[in-house]
């Protein structure tokens, strides 16, 4: 087992990417303070599952999530992935590689992965137990961790040797096992406790439940009877109500002739008030016109006066227009006086503006001619200084090249040999490259080609399978289906058998006498008339109306028989019975022949039923006279024919009886007494065919879970060939992907060297060149540095002399400026004025104008107005006419009104008496009804007791009721009872189940603390056994250490002893562990004594000698040799080298001993502030094409 990679990403100071690939042997990571190197270290310490943030040098464990930098936003997830080469199978994983990743997200939430598969932190911890790289193992030792192990106390070592000594496991296991010991002691304590809470409560719930079941007898026995003597009850009050209700009919068809009459009489005093209502909105419909009328006439009156106000209004606006046309005549000559005025004012001032203008534009030129000459002088003195500055870089650069051009032509000259010298190991190398990129792409290609020939073989055996599970879930589902039909079946028939067996629907009497035929004590019964007869099923529920109650009538052989019957009854008080003495009974069948030709007709009922031939005087007596027809229309129809002579029954139940009453209603199919032994044959064989095509699928449901049970097997190889494939696959496409990046590595670096050369070769000629025109180059420089700083001077004076001029003039112009913005304020006053005169002029014509135009409106209107008065004095006299003839049209039909309320009157004079018979009719018709209320309150009271108490319905109660011979006693009976009921007292009905369950309950639980106990003694044993093997292995181990940290120690210090004794040899396992050391030439009595670095290097002999027990795959050490001067970093580094054979190091380290010792190293760099970067340097690679090695 080797570690192959580490991957980090937004890992403290790692937010890239980074990928860190670790060889056999010795990887150093190198870098300067503060660069991340120990963030690798707390990086493989995370994913194998650190949880304390302290030890990752953190405040919480979201400090390992990277936090951003002033240029980079903070990440939202830390990750880390380490992969382990597990080609020794040190994992229990059937993979080359193992892979272990975690990744944390910033809201908390963590995962855990193996191979990508999401896992629990527990399974990481098991993965690594006793390996080295456990929580508490060796294999990771911290920054200023490794002298804790020579400071910690006796006791606080036992974790790491622990480890060391592979007991790590046991002690986890016996750990779990106490756990699961000390849940075993809780969960005995549990079960006793309620084991004797059921103790308690057994014997009571026993009494309870005995009680219960006395209740349960009382209360069905009262319920038997309650229900008898309610449905006796009922009967008795349905005879009253059906009086009642004749009686009802009578008065209520008196109550309704008085109402005719009535209602004759109302319906004339209503046509007379039609007639009455409609006169009467005739005179109000021309009253209303009268009103609207008379409106329109006064209306028109006060629109005559407002007219004639508008005139008097019109003439005098008239007048008021006509007084100001005169006054505005007068004031448009005192206007243009002032206008003039101002006009000879505006000129003065605008000549004085103008000479001011040609004064300021003399002043402009003069400042803009001395502006330009100053821009001139000042920008010719920018140009100077920018060639001053530039022949002074120049100077600089030359005396630079002059001084470096030597020693760059030797370093030229160098690293072309270089190059020449690598070329012919730059071609090896990619020659190489190729040939593995070929061979892998070829068996690249090897492997799709398998993969995708074992996918198709994979899908076809998968579409094989999934035909076969859909054959087979629906051949379940129809097994299901015939089974349940088949259940359904069979339990109705057992139903119906049981219902046949115990006489189900007989009468109590007929169940006695037929036991006692059963018994022997009755002989020659043949049983009810049910049972001697056959009938198909589209008869069979006209032949049960037909039959009626005459179905539990019982055959017997003669009239001898049916008395011994009869007095066996009457003896034993078992209710009444009807008894056919087959000698006796003799019928005969109707011989109507035009029944045959009848519409509707079915049959005579007698032959409709099969029967023995010795009962067809009884079925010819019951049958032979009844009629079996279609429908009831049929039935009517024949009935009237025969003159009602014999009774009719239609196949759905309708009859019409003898005499021509009829009886019908809703009937339910027939599933009686008189079917029940044809259905239970017809449900078993329906059952038999069900359970017949439930055993042919279950043998195709058997052969195709055969074939797909053999598909499973071939597709799981294919599967196992699948997977191994596709890892192949993985493997070489990593590896392929490593030799393209190889080659483009390779054809890079070769391209890079060849550019470099022929750089270096141009670079060479041009420094040689260069060396020899410094000189001349430099005096030509100098030279014209002199003349540029002597026209600097002179144009420096030039330019002052410019400012001061323009300064001069700039304030004369600022004066010229001030005096004409005044000028030109007044002018703009005086032109305002004018132009308000002006306005002022305009809006006064236009005021003239607009009086005279409305003279003339006004003049316009006063005669229009007196053309509408004409014509609105017209109109009134108009209205007035038209409502005098209206007024005599209403005089006439009051008159015509008057008349129809006399004759009202006179009819609603005779309708009192009338009215008075009907009040009485209908006080005796509420009598009535009130009566049969409260009778049919009584009957709704007892069919609602029935539903409260038993929650039966009135056909339920009859089918249970039991015939009462005696009333009274029955309800003495009840009485009884009750007392027995109430003598009981509180009766606790779940008893009985309660009883059952806790009892089983009990039972139950006594098993369970037995099996409990065992487990306890187990676990028991399972603990010694685990402490006795800890201890021999612990013994075992700590022997060899200890030897080996005595010769380890020596070694590296180059003489002296050393010791590792337990403090407590007796108790092994809790024993501490003291350190004992004496370096050459010291008495040490305390291990405080050492200094720092012999502190630190006794604890590296410990873990070296910890190593060479129990090497570990690979070990991550972070500067444990910081604290060793460079003579004993050397000793350290070499000894390291000598473990290399079993153990992978990784050093976190910033000791020359320790990098030179390395195989490869790896630098840590913070390029970018916050961030770290790697840099790979294989030394051993380097060191052999150098040569040194």
């Amino acid at each position: 087992m080797r570690f192959r990679s580490l991957e980090i990403q937004g890992f403290k100071s790692f937010p890239d990417k980074t990928k860190l690939t670790f060889n056999d042997g010795i990887t150093a990571v190198v870098g300067p303070n503060g660069s991340g190197k120990s963030n690798i270290a707390d990086a493989v310490r995370w994913v194998l599952g650190e949880q304390s943030s302290k030890t990752l040098r953190g405040g919480k464990m979201e400090d390992v999530i990277f936090g951003g930098t002033q240029a980079r936003k903070p990440q939202g997830y830390a990750h880390v992935q380490i992969t382990i080469d597990n080609s020794d199978r040190a994992l229990p994983y059937e993979n080359d590689l193992v892979t272990i990743s975690r990744k944390l997200y910033r809201s908390g939430e963590s995962e855990y992965r193996i191979n990508q598969n999401s896992v629990r932190l527990k399974d990481i911890y098991e993965l690594f137990m006793d390996t080295g790289l456990g929580r508490d193992g060796y294999s990771i030792i911290g920054q200023g961790k490794i002298a804790e192990i020579v400071s910690a106390k006796s006791t606080q070592r036992r974790e790491i040797f622990e480890e060391a000594a592979g007991i790590s496991k046991y002690r986890y296991r016996k750990a779990e096992a106490q756990r699961r010991l000390e849940g075993a002691e809780e969960n005995l304590l549990r079960l006793r406790d309620i084991l004797l809470e059921l103790e308690s409560r057994v014997e009571p719930l026993r009494v309870q439940s005995e009680k219960a079941a006395q209740f349960l007898e009382y209360a069905a026995e009262k319920k038997t009877l309650e229900i008898s003597l309610w449905v006796l009850t009922l009967e008795r009050s349905k005879q009253v109500l059906r009086e009642q209700e004749d009686k009802i009919l009578l008065c209520k068809t008196e109550h309704d002739e008085i109402q005719a009459e009535i209602d004759g009489i109302e319906k004339s005093i209503n046509h007379l008030f039609a007639q009455m209502q409609e006169l009467a909105v005739q005179i109000d419909e021309r009253r209303q016109k009268t009103r609207e009328i008379e409106d329109l006439s006064a209306k028109s009156g006060a629109d005559i006066a407002v007219m004639r106000n508008d005139i008097a209004h019109n003439e005098s606006s008239i007048q008021r227009i006509e007084a100001e046309l005169t006054q505005s005549g007068a004031s448009d000559s005192d206007l243009d006086e002032k206008i003039r005025t101002y006009e000879d004012g505006i000129a003065q001032k605008e000549d004085a503006l103008n000479d001011l203008h040609a004064g300021q534009q003399k002043t402009r030129e003069e400042i803009d001619a001395f502006s330009a000459r100053r821009t001139e002088c000042a920008g010719r003195i920018d140009a100077l200084k920018e060639r001053r500055y530039a022949l002074s870089q120049s100077i600089n650069e030359v005396k630079l090249s002059s001084a470096s051009s030597g020693s760059l032509i030797d370093e030229t000259i160098e690293r072309l040999a270089s190059i020449k010298d690598n070329a012919l190991v730059r071609d090896e190398n990619l020659i190489r490259v190729q040939k593995e990129q070929a061979d892998c792409t070829e068996l690249l290609a090897e492997i799709a080609d398998n993969i995708q020939s074992l996918q198709n073989a994979q899908k076809g055996y998968q579409l094989k399978l999934e035909s076969r599970q859909k054959k087979m879930d629906s051949l379940a589902a129809n097994r299901r289906e015939y089974e349940d039909k088949a259940r359904e079946r069979l339990q109705k028939a057992q139903l119906l058998f049981n219902m046949e067996n115990s006489m189900e629907g007989f009468s109590q009497s007929v169940k006695y006498i037929m036991a006692q035929a059963g018994k022997g004590a009755l002989h020659d019964i043949y049983g009810p008339v049910s049972r001697l007869i056959t009938v198909a099923d589209e008869h069979a529920l006209a032949i049960e109306i037909a039959l009626g109650a005459a179905m539990q009538n019982i055959a017997v052989k003669d009239e001898a028989v049916a008395k011994r019957a009869i007095g066996m009854l009457k003896e034993s008080r078992s209710g009444r019975a009807t008894f056919l003495p087959v000698s006796t009974v003799k019928g005969n069948r109707l011989t109507e022949g035009w029944l045959d030709t009848a519409d509707g007709f079915v049959g005579v009922a007698a032959g409709l039923v099969r029967y023995e031939e010795r009962f067809a005087g009884i079925i010819n007596q019951l049958l032979g006279r009844i009629v079996i027809v279609r429908d009831l229309d049929c039935a009517t129809a024949i009935a009237k024919r025969a003159g009602y002579k014999f009774r009719i029954v239609t196949l759905d139940g309708q009859v019409v009886n003898a005499g021509g009453s009829m009886t019908g209603g809703y009937a339910a199919k027939s599933a009686g007494i008189l079917s029940r032994a044809k259905e239970i044959d017809a449900l078993k064989a329906e059952a038999k065919g069900l359970q017949e095509q439930m055993a042919r699928l279950d043998g195709e449901l058997k052969a195709l879970q055969a074939e797909a049970a053999e598909l499973r097997a071939v597709a799981a190889g294919i599967d196992g060939e699948l997977k191994t494939a596709q890892e192949d696959k993985i493997r070489y496409e990593s590896e392929k992907k490593r030799l393209d990046l190889a080659y483009e590595e390779a054809v890079r670096v070769k391209e890079q060297a060849a550019l470099e050369y022929d750089q270096l070769t141009a670079r060479l000629e041009e420094l040689k060149g260069q060396n020899v025109s410094n000189s001349e180059l430099l005096g030509d420089l100098t030279h014209q540095m002199e003349e540029v700083a002597g026209n600097l001077a002179r144009l420096g004076s030039q330019r002052d002399d410019c400012q001061s001029r323009v300064e001069e003039a700039a304030n004369r112009f600022s004066e010229g400026k001030v005096r004409e913005a005044a000028l030109e304020n007044e002018i703009a006053g005086i032109r305002q004025m004018i132009a308000q005169l002006v306005s002022q002029k305009e809006n006064q014509a236009a005021h003239t104008a607009e009086l005279e135009r409305q003279k003339a409106e006004h003049a316009a209107e006063i005669e229009a107005i007196g053309e509408r008065i004409a014509g609105a004095e017209a109109q009134r006299e108009t209205y007035a006419r038209q409502a005098e003839a209206l007024n005599a049209e209403i005089r006439e039909m009051a008159a015509r009104r008057n008349e129809s309320e006399a004759q009202s009157s006179r009819l609603r004079a005779g309708e009192k008496e009338i009215l008075a018979r009907r009040e009485t009719a209908a006080r005796e018709l509420a009598r009535l009804e009130e009566k049969k209320t409260a009778l049919q309150s009584e009957y709704d009271g007892i069919i609602s007791r029935l539903w409260d108490e038993y929650e039966i319905t009135r056909s339920q109660a009859s089918e249970a009721a039991q015939p009462v011979e005696d009333p009274a006693k029955a309800q003495r009976r009840l009485g009884e009872l009750k007392s027995k009921i109430k003598a009981l007292g509180s009766v606790n009905i779940a008893a009985v189940e309660e009883y059952k369950e806790v009892s089983e309950r009990y039972t139950f639980l006594k098993a369970q603390v037995e099996d409990v106990e065992k487990s306890r003694a187990e676990l028991g044993k399972l603990i010694n056994d685990l402490t006795r093997d800890m201890q021999n292995i612990f013994a075992e181990n700590f022997q060899k250490i200890a030897g080996h940290f005595a010769k380890i120690f020596t070694e590296l210090f180059g003489g002296g002893r050393a010791e590792l004794a337990l403090t407590d040899p007796a108790n092994i396992l809790d024993s501490g562990i003291e350190i004992y050391v004496q370096p050459p030439g010291k008495i040490i009595k305390n291990l405080a004594a050492l200094s720092g670095g012999e502190q630190a290097f006794v604890a590296i002999a410990i873990y070296f000698a910890i190593l060479k027990v129990r090497p570990s795959p690979f070990c991550l050490l972070d500067e444990i040799e910081a604290a060793l001067d460079d003579v004993n970093v050397v000793k350290y580094a070499q000894y390291l080298r000598t473990m290399c054979h079993k153990t992978q190091f990784i050093t976190i380290t910033h000791r020359r001993g320790t990098m030179e010792e390395a195989d490869v190293l790896y630098g840590v760099t913070m390029q970018e502030e916050g961030v770290s970067k790697l840099l790979e340097l294989n030394v051993s690679e380097v060191e052999q094409k150098l040569g040194i090695k």
